[in-house]
């Protein structure tokens, strides 16, 4: 029997363009668990890639605050002001890694403390787009920006660079989005924070003043990193001013 070539056939390389994936690439994405210093890990002008595959950053356990309003996080190509400014904030931890080419990412919206899991379409990090000048961005008027923003395709990207050889991510996550452990409290999170509190005296350890109603706060964005290095006792206003950058740098 005749044996058929699947990657040749023009029934599966339709299937491939309908999908967005380059006839170029013939690899599949994959996901696996990543070091920062694995030495299969090389950076270039452009971003990183794992044995000659291209990586990306995004947060994938995303905060929601409100039942019914989502928030959009972006997904990094480079290391963009964005990145920088959470490295500087401590929450650069909150990152993994994808080598999805779909546009379409695991996430985890967290409600409550309850995780729920989805697939989710993000756009690419305006950033990213301008200091890497993709297709003209710096220059571009605002509506060619926005056309190039709303276009954008992963795939085409990864398939341009595919021959970069030098860095631009500072470092990577240690984790992937597939093995990054869930970013919600633990179970014993009110024991844990009661501890703190007393430990302080029911006092702001930013401002000094002492109520009840102090709150226990993660210095690196990571809920689920509760080592008492990583904690800190603040009243409202002070926590408060602890996220005040949240919905500016994702």
């Amino acid at each position: 029997m005749e044996t058929i070539n699947f990657l040749e056939c023009e029934e599966f390389k339709l299937i491939k363009r309908l999908m967005g994936i380059s006839d170029r690439d013939k690899q599949p994405s994959f996901t696996i668990d990543i070091s920062a210093d694995d030495p299969n890990l090389e950076s270039t002008p452009s971003g990183w890639t794992y044995k000659g595959r291209r990586v990306i950053l995004y947060i994938r356990d995303q905060a929601q605050y409100y039942e019914n309003h989502t928030s959009e996080y972006k997904f990094h190509l480079i290391d963009c002001t964005t990145l920088r400014t959470m490295r500087k904030h401590n929450r650069y931890g909150k990152y993994v890694i994808s080598t999805s080419t779909s546009g379409k990412f695991s996430v985890n919206r967290i409600i409550n403390n309850r995780s729920i899991p989805s697939e989710e379409e993000l756009h690419v990090c305006k950033h990213c787009l301008q200091k890497l000048n993709w297709q003209g961005y710096k220059s571009a008027t605002t509506t060619q920006k926005k056309f190039i923003y709303k276009n954008f395709s992963i795939a085409e990207f990864f398939a341009a660079m595919n021959e970069d050889n030098q860095s631009n991510f500072v470092d990577l996550p240690n984790h992937t989005d597939k093995t990054a452990p869930v970013n919600e409290y633990p179970k014993d999170w009110n024991e844990i924070s009661l501890r703190m509190k007393k430990k302080y005296n029911f006092t702001c350890q930013e401002c000094h003043r002492r109520t009840q109603s102090v709150e226990v706060h993660h210095k690196n964005g990571l809920k689920n990193d509760c080592r008492e290095s990583n904690l800190e006792v603040l009243c409202h206003d002070c926590h408060q001013a602890k996220h005040s950058h949240r919905l500016s740098y994702r």
